[in-house]
């Protein structure tokens, strides 16, 4: 859960005090404004580093407003496999030749060959990678399992992402605030 600090808030209140109930429409718009340029920032930085595609990241972010303190948590499993970069792109019509494995990249410039892993389509629609248990040649008749990467609260959660959004939600509050209380004090919105 990545907060804000609500002292830019403060400050929108103090200037605002003479317009009734403008400080709080103000600060709620800039608080949604900054989460909402947050969210956008966290997908760029994730995927500066990761693989995956932004619509597994943005499904897992949601807005919180709680006694003050406003930001965007994220919730989410590991995510499968083929949710990142994999090699072949699409389920095979036939088994590949022996020898042939899954190439999986999860950290850009990382990645390499996994073996007797296999890209399948499951009876429910779901493509993912798997591979089964005991992933040698007598293991026909064992059952499969799917492999999976980090979650998305895990990518977010390293320090050089968090600090980074952190950094950039305060430097955007700022901003949104300044332009709400100058919008209601020059009488554009009301």
């Amino acid at each position: 859960m990545i907060e804000i600090n609500a002292s830019a808030l403060q400050q929108a209140e103090k200037l605002l005090q003479g317009i009734p109930g403008a400080a709080k429409k103000a600060s709620l718009t800039a608080v949604k404004k900054t989460v909402r340029g947050a969210k956008m920032d966290a997908v760029q930085k994730v995927r500066e580093r990761y693989t995956i595609k932004p619509a597994y990241i943005n499904r897992t972010m949601s807005f919180i407003n709680d006694d003050g303190s406003f930001g965007f948590r994220s919730k989410g499993r590991v995510n499968d496999l083929a949710y990142f970069k994999h090699s072949p792109a699409s389920v095979p019509k036939r088994r590949p030749a022996k020898g042939k494995y899954l190439y999986s990249q999860v950290v850009k410039g990382e990645g390499g060959t996994i073996a007797h892993a296999f890209l399948a389509k499951m009876k429910s629609g779901h493509v993912g990678v798997f591979q089964r248990e005991g992933h040698g040649a007598n293991s026909a008749s064992l059952p499969i399992e799917k492999l999976s990467g980090p979650s998305v609260p895990q990518m977010l959660g390293s320090p050089t992402v968090s600090e980074f959004i952190q950094k950039r939600m305060e430097e955007r509050l700022a901003v949104n605030v300044e332009h709400e209380v100058n919008a209601f004090l020059m009488g554009y919105r009301r």
